[in-house]
């Protein structure tokens, strides 16, 4: 049986981050009424809480991404390696705040 340990109050005194879902290109938050808890494993503290998805919000997900697919397929690999960067470079200016 695994325990969570309890991070100390006065570490909970920022904001939890909200991790919500990512559909069609837009942020949707989660309709569900269900998260659950994101920790930092190195400070043993929550940092966030991640929305879960209704079955409505994950075939959502899987339609936009199968009607994306044809269109990411047909893109060059330097073009897709070009965004995962940017995608990366503005991730880490986010979590730099």
């Amino acid at each position: 049986m695994t325990e969570v340990a309890e991070a100390p109050s006065s570490k909970r005194t920022q904001e939890l981050k909200r991790i919500t879902h990512w559909i069609n290109g837009t942020p949707v938050a989660g309709k569900s009424g269900r998260n659950g808890p994101v920790y930092n494993p190195a400070a043993g503290i929550q940092t966030g809480e991640v929305d879960f998805a209704s079955a409505e919000e994950v075939d959502r997900a899987v339609q936009a991404a199968r009607e994306a697919f044809p269109a990411w397929r047909a893109t060059s690999l330097s073009r897709r390696t070009e965004i995962f960067f940017r995608i990366r470079k503005v991730r880490s200016r986010a979590g730099s705040r």
